[in-house]
């Protein structure tokens, strides 16, 4: 039946539901709009620096060298120095050279000097990019790349784009519609390093927290040859559930794909306010501690909205700290949460970590328990530790390290042998001069 011009407009659930959202994300705007992401993470939930690293004990200087470079980021931004073409603001990379965190080279692929003229060496190169709100250089990202420079000689570049500018909806939507754009200027500079620098692909790692794992997974799928390994650190969940993996992050945009997820979940109601990760399996290696939904460390903990979403990277970076010859933050393959609790998940035949250490070779859905304040990463009291990862993993070290030490024990051996003998033969007149010297040459040969 028509409806007359006295009657109701219909308003259906979806235009309803979209409403509400921008009527919601008004009002926490005006509250939250002055707490910026990232940076007012609650000291104590960061880790300890006897086995990982304490955030609070370094001095980084950052009220002087990170603040004060974000804000005037925008002002050198508006000058002609950068290539227009950009989304991003800045490519950051650093090397053992240039470790200082305002020593960075300031790379533009579109000039191709700052490319030539870097200290960038083809060998493992680490992408680390930020989420919403984030920007290239805040704590978090430079305490990563300290303990990356420190764990072997690599290259750590830090994408720096604009990821929205307030703690409200429309905020967010505008920097998800920057994502692509992002995604292929770190492919544009990707080609570039392998065109000037001769870096091989499948030397990069890229790790991406929120939005941030989602512009990894865009940057890898411009090129035939996907990546070495990608990293999805609580990857964003709003307006990426259930879409094309073509517009979001996806096991097949690298060689192997590991994600952590610590605030995935969707309702209908409270897409914006519940949880801030995706609830899908993405990767090769899905890892969802404590359920995946909301971390045992933030309950109750005031001031940080984003507390369960952040912590997926303070995991990440506890993770660098340890290797696979103990079980902290050994996880089980297991197809529910529930079922982990009850005890029915078995260790399996390989050992599997999450973060960075992950064993790529074990592949599905894994769960483990966290700890409620730092050190995150708890004992597995039950599996075994260690797995065959990579050829850059602690087991390849000391299964090298363990060869050495049978090659030089022998050597030594044979070292003693001979010098004995010599003194018997020398005793008896069988030996002369000339022969002995032979003989020692020969062993410094070896």
């Amino acid at each position: 039946m028509a409806k007359t011009a006295d009657s109701w407009v219909y308003i259906g659930p979806t235009t309803l539901r979209y409403f509400s959202l921008v009527l919601l994300s008004v009002c926490l705007g005006f509250v939250c709009a002055t707490s910026p992401h990232g940076s007012s993470f609650p000291q104590e939930l960061l880790v300890d620096s006897n086995r990982a690293i304490n955030f609070a004990d370094l001095n980084y200087d950052i009220d002087v060298n990170v603040i004060e470079e974000r804000n005037t980021r925008n002002r050198r931004d508006s000058s002609t120095s950068r290539n227009s073409n950009l989304t991003a603001n800045h490519f950051y990379l650093w090397t053992r050279t240039n470790a200082g965190n305002t020593s960075y080279n300031d790379l533009d692929p579109g000039k191709a000097d700052t490319i030539k003229n870097s200290t960038f060496v083809p060998r493992t190169t680490y992408i680390i990019v930020h989420g919403f709100l984030g920007w290239g250089i805040e704590p978090w990202i430079l305490f990563m790349k300290d303990k990356l420079l420190n764990t072997s000689d690599c290259n750590v570049i830090s994408v720096d784009w604009p990821a929205g500018s307030g703690w409200w909806l429309p905020s967010y939507y505008t920097a998800v519609s920057r994502v692509p754009y992002v995604g292929k200027d770190t492919a544009w500079l990707l080609r570039e390093l392998v065109a000037y620098k001769g870096l091989n692909l499948k030397d990069v790692h890229l790790i991406g927290h929120s939005l941030g794992a989602h512009v990894s997974g865009l940057a890898s799928k411009h090129f035939k040859t996907r990546v070495g390994r990608i990293s999805g650190l609580d990857p964003a969940g709003l307006t990426f559930h259930n879409v094309s993996k073509q517009q979001r992050l996806d096991k097949s945009d690298a060689d192997y794909v590991d994600v952590i997820h610590t605030n995935g979940c969707y309702t209908f109601w409270r897409p914006w306010t519940d949880c801030y990760g995706i609830n899908e399996n993405l990767g090769h290696s899905d890892f969802w501690p404590n359920g995946g939904e909301h971390q045992p460390a933030c309950k109750g903990v005031s001031g940080d909205i984003g507390c369960d979403h952040e912590l997926a990277y303070t995991y990440y970076l506890e993770s660098i700290s340890y290797g696979i010859d103990d079980t902290y933050f050994l996880a089980r393959n297991c197809s529910a949460w529930n079922q982990y609790e009850e005890g029915e998940c078995p260790c399996g035949d390989e050992a599997q970590y999450m973060g960075f250490f992950v064993n790529p070779a074990v592949t599905g859905v894994f769960y483990l328990n966290t700890s409620v304040a730092p050190p995150f990463a708890m004992r597995d009291s039950v599996c075994s530790p260690g797995s065959k990862t990579n050829d850059s993993s602690n087991i390849i070290i000391i299964a090298s390290s363990t060869s050495a030490s049978v090659v030089v024990i022998a050597v030594a051996g044979a070292v003693v042998f001979v010098v004995r003998r010599r003194k018997q033969q020398a005793d008896s007149g069988l030996l002369v001069e000339e022969e002995g010297e032979d003989c020692d040459d020969a062993l410094l040969d070896v």
